[in-house]
């Protein structure tokens, strides 16, 4: 059962690769092209919640493979379109940078009980440098809701 979707970047090239394939459940080049990943809960993409998240990456994120405009556009529709699927609403969205801050402040104990697995997303920086924003986890996993609430009322 999903109960959070979860957001990424691969920290690689603008392209996914065979890795980034098995790794998430939906990927997005920098042109915004959408590639299938693997079902939910066959992943590793955010430890001690893989059963019950869905997770988006956008390909890049690295200072030479800087996630792109047209790509961050299409990931906040993505997001809002799987958030529908499940009957979830954005509050529901949290970048893995977020989950990492949750995990070291031990405020992840709002979402689920803690488990063993949880210690190795300290430190993730995912989705902290946009096109539109840089910041902190807080920052821009709020910005990421705004912006997915535009797309998921539309829908």
């Amino acid at each position: 059962m999903i109960k959070y979707v979860i957001g990424h970047w691969t920290g690689g090239m603008h392209r996914p690769n065979k890795i980034d394939l098995s790794s998430y459940q939906l990927l997005i080049d920098s042109d915004g092209k959408r590639y299938n990943g693997l079902a939910p809960g066959t992943t590793s993409s955010t430890g001690g919640m893989n059963s019950i998240t869905y997770n988006i990456s956008c390909c890049g994120g690295l200072s030479t493979s800087p996630i792109t405009k047209i790509q961050i556009e299409a990931f906040y529709k993505a997001c809002a379109e799987i958030l529908k699927k499940y009957n979830l609403t954005p509050d529901k969205f949290y970048t893995h940078a977020e989950i990492g801050q949750m995990c070291t402040d031990g405020t992840i104990t709002k979402l689920l009980p803690y488990n063993q697995w949880l210690y190795q997303n300290k430190g993730k920086i995912d989705l902290t440098k946009l096109p539109d924003i840089n910041g902190t986890p807080a920052t821009t996993g709020n910005f990421i809701r705004h912006k997915i609430l535009w797309y998921y009322e539309r829908l």
